[in-house]
């Protein structure tokens, strides 16, 4: 399974978590991270999208939480705001997906 652009974009999502701020100033990155990494064509599997969600809404909460605020009149980021899932197994599938991809 290649899936290179996937992988990309989950190396980028851990730089974003380890190196973007809990606050204000991190909202306009993550946002078009999460527009930017929606436009990604897999082919063979789906994209761990409620792992990305639930695993930005538990470490960054304020960031996740001024998303919805933010942006809860476009349908997208409403959709993306109200997915969940357990952390810890989201946390385990993005890394075993970073893995085989």
């Amino acid at each position: 399974m290649k899936e290179p652009e996937l992988k990309v974009a989950l190396i980028n999502f851990e730089k974003l978590i380890s190196n973007q701020p809990d606050n204000f100033t991190a909202i306009i990155p993550f946002k078009n991270y999460l527009r930017n990494f929606l436009r990604i064509r897999t082919t063979s599997m789906d994209l761990p999208t409620s792992e990305i969600m639930t695993v930005l809404k538990h470490e960054k909460p304020k960031v996740y939480y001024l998303l919805k605020a933010n942006f809860s009149e476009d349908p997208i980021f409403n959709f993306l705001t109200n997915i969940g899932a357990d952390y810890d197994l989201s946390r385990k599938r993005l890394s075993e997906i970073k893995d085989v991809v």
